[in-house]
């Protein structure tokens, strides 16, 4: 398992990594449509640094990502200006409970901590026993996105 920046190299499997995320968050948008609205937003988002990509791989390749970012006013998403904030996770399926999730997990934070977050936060739905299993905690707090906000 390696965890690397993303980069245009891994433009495709990421992009059929998050069709398949979206697709398991019960969305049905088709991947034509979030290849050309979906993608070049969050190349934006990229290119202007409100959004770092962290993928985990093995030897097949990109198996998993986090989109994270410290929150700002610049951003389309900012609840908690200078906070570290997890935007999205997913690890593909025959890649669970193995160990990735919680490696990128890890790598994810300290990342978040390296670019001097006052505090981290995520919203999660049914994914919310792994974060509290990797050390968050429910808030009780549900976000504008009806999910659960943790913290760490």
């Amino acid at each position: 398992m390696t965890i690397t920046d993303y980069t245009n190299a891994h433009k495709r499997q990421f992009e059929d990594l998050m069709i398949d995320y979206i697709a398991e968050l019960g969305d049905s948008t088709p991947a034509d449509v979030l290849r050309e609205k979906l993608f070049p937003f969050i190349q934006r988002q990229l290119d202007s640094g409100i959004i770092r990509i962290a993928l985990i791989t093995d030897e097949s390749g990109p198996v998993g990502f986090s989109v994270y970012q410290i929150d700002q006013e610049r951003s389309d998403w900012c609840k908690r200006p200078g906070w570290g904030f997890i935007r999205e996770f997913y690890i593909a399926p025959p890649y669970r409970k193995l160990g990735y999730g919680t490696l990128l997990a890890e790598d994810t934070e300290r990342r978040l901590r390296q670019m001097e977050a006052v505090q981290l936060y995520l919203t999660s739905g049914p994914g919310a026993a792994f974060w509290q299993k990797c050390g968050w905690r429910l808030t009780g707090e549900i976000c504008s996105n009806d999910l659960n906000i943790l913290e760490k």
